[in-house]
């Protein structure tokens, strides 16, 4: 079909493409804008007539078949939310994350039929059903007609279904969704989790065909796609560039952004400290054509009810493509990918954290997934992508994301003579060791045992349920969004003198990891802690990491290993208790006491003795035993000469 817009093809673009020799050319609507306002705004109201004389133009000007994709039409972008049927057959651009996909098939477009006097009818098929011909035009015949499908002309189709993005979702609503009718070139152009846009025409579809029923499901056929995976969800403009950069400067900004993060929970400010890096990402490298991931992984550990919930909300709202999902309701697949039959059909469909693909993901009580569950995690968290093969759908899909993990004690009750593992792994039950040292670092959050503390903690509550208008952060929700999307931007680099003061306390780590043969620090320790002092140096807008981004990723670590039984001062690990919840004997712990008088002594002003409450307080801890108990040890230890009481309050080593 011939076009009066032929000349429209002269474009220095559109020619490079046809002669280019593909049988799609991609328009952007603002061309046609350009060269006849009033073909567009007949295009925006009849966009499947229309979109027949742009094809036609093309063909003519390239000499062959060429089909036409429309981009780019910002004027009719609308939330999924908002298309509905006044929309139909109208042009619209909606925008969403594909959560589920079909395998390609066919479908005719224009349907060839013989007549029993042998001349062929071309039927074009614009309706799901199958539409015959009702005459003959050579013998008016009416009956007889078969079906030839060597000169029928198909077209290579797909469904798709699209979710709206978080940040157009409010707070108190479930995702809209809608399926997308993909053809030809769009096929196989994008996999679940990824964002797209979609141009095109929403139509409706019959729920049962040939039946009274007058039920019918919105649809959008598509007339073009934009992968929208790569890029920024959140447009920063110029000027919320500009004052994230002057907020960046402040002398207090850490500070600023650890008291705004998750402002109605007190305290916890090595956690917020850590979940801010965690916003922020490492750097993503390739080295040989293989990815390394820049996103590390923290876990929340802590008794019921001491705000890991909260924080972890908090998180999700503050990403721009943050998800959650809970341990108790979630399978593996459901976390991952699955293969699944709807209405006969196979289809991908995307877990929660293909979903949060180049996002975070905040997994509530993840001690109640089962060791399969939880196990099917562990590619998708550390290689970050996982390969689907099922039902003819073979595809590969992307779990580039942070994960962030709350999890109680099998118990329900929090052992403070335990440590953190001891707590979530006991024998066969609770979280395997194998995924918890996927976490980056691990916290524990849990009740003070100092009154006043806690008296700190209850006046903020009282605060927020009494006062709400007076929790007045120094950074609103909307400024940190920006602040972390404009610090992922930015990809930092570490200095050679950096990496070695940094490889040596990864070399501290594993030696005081392997005094009793036992290993607890692993390759993903060093690694990590590039990535944290990468984030560390994105949260403050640096091009290139410095001795404060080093200091605060070691800071991070050393509070995280504190849970694992490591001393920092000195580099003790003990491994045993640590990890496999073997006691001492009390002769060992005896001949321990005098060591732990000269650790704690040598903080001290008077080096030369340790009071007995902080002896006990301590010694209790680290044996988890007992207060009573460990004053017994320690007795027994002064009986043996190991260490004498120069006042009735004071410890000493003899």
């Amino acid at each position: 079909m011939n076009s009066p817009l032929h000349d429209f093809f002269l474009d220095e673009d559109l020619v490079r493409q046809i002669r280019s020799g593909v049988d799609t050319v991609i328009v952007d609507f603002t061309k046609i804008i350009d060269y006849d306002e009033e073909f567009a705004e007949k295009f925006l109201k009849e966009p499947l007539t229309e979109v027949k004389y742009l094809c036609g133009g093309a063909s003519s000007y390239a000499g062959r078949d060429v089909n036409v994709h429309i981009i780019n039409i910002p004027a009719v972008e609308m939330a999924i939310t908002r298309v509905c049927s006044k929309d139909l057959y109208r042009l619209v651009q909606v925008r969403g994350t594909v959560i589920l996909r079909t395998r390609k098939d066919s479908r005719p477009r224009v349907l060839v039929y013989k007549c029993p006097c042998g001349a062929h009818i071309r039927v074009e098929q614009t309706e799901q059903w199958r539409i015959s011909p009702e005459i003959c035009l050579n013998c008016e015949g009416r009956k007889g007609f078969t079906k030839i499908y060597e000169r029928t002309e198909f077209d290579d189709f797909q469904w798709i279904e699209i979710q709206e993005l978080t940040e157009n979702t409010p707070n108190t609503k479930t995702p809209e969704k809608i399926r997308v009718l993909l053809k030809n070139d769009l096929v196989d152009q994008c996999i679940p989790g990824e964002t797209v846009i979609i141009t095109g025409v929403p139509r409706v579809l019959e729920k049962a065909p040939n039946t009274l029923q007058l039920e019918m499901k919105l649809y959008v056929e598509a007339l073009g796609m934009m992968n929208d995976t790569e890029k920024q969800i959140t447009n920063l403009t110029p000027k919320d560039i500009e004052q994230v950069q002057h907020i960046m400067n402040q002398p207090d900004y850490l500070d600023n952004i650890i008291e705004s993060y998750a402002p109605t929970i007190y305290g916890m400010e090595y956690v917020k400290e850590s979940l801010a890096y965690q916003q922020c990402e490492g750097v993503t490298k390739t080295i040989s054509g293989k990815r390394k991931r820049g996103q590390f992984h923290v876990l929340m550990a802590g008794p019921p009810g001491v705000g890991k919930t909260e924080l972890g909300k908090y998180s999700v709202r503050y990403h721009v493509k943050g998800r959650e999902a809970t341990g108790r309701g979630a399978s593996g697949v459901g976390l991952t990918a699955s293969v699944v039959q709807e209405d006969g059909e196979w289809m991908l469909k995307a877990g929660a954290m293909v979903l949060a693909d180049n996002g975070l993901l905040f997994v509530d009580e993840v001690e109640k997934m089962s060791k399969d569950d939880s196990g099917a995690m562990h590619p998708a968290m550390e290689q970050q992508e996982i390969p689907v093969n099922k039902a003819g759908i073979n595809a590969t899909v992307k779990t580039r994301c942070s994960v962030l993990a709350a999890c109680n004690p099998l118990t329900g009750v929090w052992n403070d003579y335990k440590n953190l593992v001891g707590n979530l792994h006991e024998g066969n039950k609770g979280l395997p060791l194998t995924f918890l040292d996927r976490f980056a670092l691990k916290f524990v959050v849990k009740m003070p045992t100092d009154v006043e503390e806690e008296r700190k903690v209850a006046e903020h509550i009282a605060l927020v349920n009494t006062r709400p208008e007076d929790i007045q952060p120094p950074y609103t929700t909307d400024m940190l969004r920006k602040i972390f999307s404009y610090a992922r931007t930015i990809r930092p680099t570490i200095s050679k003198e950096l990496a070695e003061k940094m490889t040596e306390f990864y070399l501290r780590l594993f030696k005081a990891s392997t005094m009793q043969n036992v290993q607890i620090i692993s390759r993903r320790q060093i690694e990590d802690l590039f990535r944290i002092t990468e984030s560390s140096a994105k949260l403050h807008g640096r091009e290139e990491a410095v001795e404060a981004d080093m200091e605060r990723a070691l800071a991070m670590v050393s509070e995280s290993l504190k849970e694992c039984y490591m001393d920092m001062d000195t580099g003790v690990v003990d491994q045993t208790k640590a990890f496999y919840d073997e006691p001492k004997s009390k002769g060992a712990k005896m001949k321990e006491v005098p060591e732990l008088v000269k650790r704690l002594s040598s903080r001290n002003i008077d080096t030369t003795k340790i009071s007995m409450i902080e002896l006990v307080e301590y010694a209790s801890k680290r044996w988890r035993t007992l207060k009573h108990e460990a004053r017994e040890i320690i007795d027994l230890a002064k009986k043996e000469g190991l260490v004498y009481y120069p006042t009735p309050y004071d410890v000493a080593v003899s």
